[in-house]
């Protein structure tokens, strides 16, 4: 009965998101993230608006009082997501990936049961790759609507394009409410398997109201938009990406981004066309004139976009994903961003991204 009750739990991950392959990784992850309860809770539960205990607790035919404080210990866990509508709570069951996983290592905590996880997600990780495929990331898509999208560093387009507002980070840092940041979970989630990358840690940004989650039950602080920007430039200037979720008109979160060991990342830099899976609008471009052939650009761009031939870089335009590094960081202000031969708006909101990502083939 027990394996059966997560077998249902991974089919259901894998319906509204990026669970992972079925077996012995699926089932020992869940295993130890949910006990039986929590499992069955999960399960009922609605994965698209959140709801009030009393709901679950007559469809699980419990005890509302039980289920309250059984829901509530899920939030704190990170199992399922929490907002309030005045004085009363909600709930929903969130995605193993992206949700549950990030959760798990946003606190930054070096303890036993971190360490397991992180072994855990690794292992499934791992077994999610068809065999002999390297490059696979289930969050970097192939063809179609993709999960994640880059937005470009402040400044590193062309002066003379005109920028959309979804292709500015400064926007949703400008129109969010509340605002806070995180260890990089990634990163930590590496480090914790000794496989860790010099880059910073504090620089994952959430939005709106998965930011009010993330305040409320501990997985981040809540910081001020001067101190937003104050992330977005350390990253930019660390060489790090922006990356978000494919979506314009709000977006939950702006991740800084390394190959080393982000899973959006790392995965399509694998990838012989890292550009058909997770980019922006925009790819670079440079003023034979203005350069001076120093080679930064060949040692900070994060896709192996860029090599330096007769005193001269040369860009593999199908691994730029125009981010805006090499942009930034370009000592000789050789470089720029200019506008893709073919523009892809995002995806309106979540549920719009959801529906497409998820629509059959």
């Amino acid at each position: 009965m027990s394996g059966e009750l997560y077998d249902r739990l991974s089919d259901l991950f894998n319906k509204i998101g990026f669970g992972g392959r079925k077996g012995s990784e699926m089932n020992t992850l869940l295993k130890s993230l949910f006990n039986e309860d929590e499992a069955r809770t999960a399960l009922n539960l609605s994965p698209f608006a959140p709801e009030p205990p009393a709901n679950v607790a007559e469809r699980m035919g419990e005890d509302p009082d039980v289920m309250a404080k059984r829901l509530d210990e899920m939030a704190d866990k990170g199992l399922i997501y929490s907002s309030s509508r005045g004085a009363e709570k909600r709930y929903k069951t969130i995605q193993l990936v992206p949700g549950i996983f990030e959760l798990q290592f946003m606190k930054g905590e070096y303890k036993d049961r971190t360490r397991e996880l992180a072994r855990l997600f690794d292992a499934l990780h791992n077994a999610a790759r068809p065999k002999g495929d390297e490059s696979s990331s289930p969050l970097a898509g192939g063809a179609g609507t993709h999960f994640a999208r880059v937005i470009p560093i402040e400044k590193t387009v062309e002066h003379e394009i005109d920028i959309f507002p979804f292709e500015e980070a400064k926007k949703y840092v400008d129109e969010a409410e509340t605002i806070t940041v995180s260890v990089c979970y990634c990163r930590h989630e590496h480090r914790l398997l000794d496989r860790g990358c010099e880059y910073p840690d504090d620089v994952c940004l959430q939005f709106g109201s998965f930011a009010k989650f993330v305040k409320e039950r501990g997985f981040g602080r809540e910081i001020t938009k001067a101190e937003a920007f104050d992330v977005l430039q350390r990253s930019a200037d660390a060489g790090l990406v922006h990356t978000s979720s494919n979506t314009r008109e709000q977006i939950d979160f702006i991740c800084n981004c390394c190959t080393c060991c982000c899973g959006i990342l790392a995965g399509v830099s694998r990838f012989g066309a890292p550009v058909r899976s997770v980019s922006s609008n925009y790819e670079v471009a440079v003023d034979p004139n203005e350069c001076t052939a120093c080679g930064e650009c060949v040692e900070r761009c994060q896709m192996d976009a860029v090599s330096l031939e007769e005193d001269a870089p040369r860009f593999d335009l199908d691994r730029c994903i125009g981010c805006g590094v090499c942009v930034h960081l370009c000592p000789s202000v050789a470089l720029t961003l200019k506008a893709r031969s073919e523009f892809v708006e995002p995806p309106r909101n979540f549920r719009e991204l959801m529906e497409k990502q998820f629509a059959p083939k």
